[in-house]
């Protein structure tokens, strides 16, 4: 067991945590931890609930023992329906670690994103209100459709938060990551690798993957971290590449 308590940790302390019998030190390992995993926090949150539903479930009145069992069962298939966010382990482990502010982002974004957005943008305003106004956005077109804002840029680390725009069933082009990403899909969606990501996913890309994602019939925002270069393949790679930078 080290320092700090992992997502896997904090859930089976989550029991002794609410009933107030955890000692110190798993107590401050599982509340430093809550503090950082919106995972997490919703896991608590259907935690705390499900004994208030069980009992209201359950409870004498109208109704036989059958009604109160389909009463609970439907509750419980409420909670299942709320599905709690879920970071990617590589993802968590940067934000455990020593997260970046386009890191802590996303993570603020993520556990959001239930609520309601402020348009123009699939953002929710607690999230714009910690980025540089709309109008200072520096927007450019990678082609095909597809645009993308610059928010801020952490040069020490590399790092860059980029709202990204593409449209429906576009193709982005293949290219390898000789960095790390992490996508935040906040409208629409895309597929990728035999897999489909819709509003709230988020997935991360380490160091090396290579890929070339299909956007979904709707279309699809992102909001993206980069760290590091991207690596343009295949024909046309070079023009490709030069029209990023630019």
């Amino acid at each position: 067991m080290g320092i700090f308590y992992n997502c896997e940790e904090t859930a089976a302390s989550l029991s002794h945590y609410l009933d107030g019998v955890l000692p110190l030190g798993p107590f401050l390992k599982t509340r430093a931890h809550l503090f950082n995993c919106p995972g997490c926090r919703a896991l608590l949150a259907t935690t705390r609930a499900l004994p208030a539903l069980a009992a209201a479930a359950l409870a004498p009145g109208e109704g036989s023992a059958d009604g109160a069992r389909r009463a609970l069962e439907g509750a419980l298939a409420r909670l299942g329906q709320e599905r709690a966010p879920r970071v990617p382990l590589a993802a968590r482990e940067a934000l455990e670690a020593d997260p970046d502010p386009a890191m802590r982002l996303l993570a603020t974004t993520h556990a959001r994103l239930g609520g309601p957005v402020a348009p123009p943008w699939p953002l929710p305003q607690e999230t714009l209100d910690r980025l540089p106004p709309p109008e200072y956005w520096r927007w450019r077109e990678a082609g095909d459709g597809v645009r993308r804002a610059e928010l801020f840029t952490d040069a020490g680390r590399a790092v860059r938060l980029v709202l990204v725009y593409a449209p429906p069933d576009s193709v982005l082009a293949p290219h390898r990551h000789l960095g790390s990403e992490s996508i935040l899909v906040l409208d629409g969606g895309l597929d990728d690798q035999g897999r489909e990501y819709r509003r709230g996913d988020w997935i991360h890309y380490a160091q090396g993957s290579c890929h070339a994602p299909r956007m979904a019939p709707s279309g699809c925002w992102c909001l993206v971290r980069e760290q590091g270069p991207v690596q343009r393949m295949g024909p046309g790679a070079w023009q490709r590449h030069m029209r990023h930078a630019s």
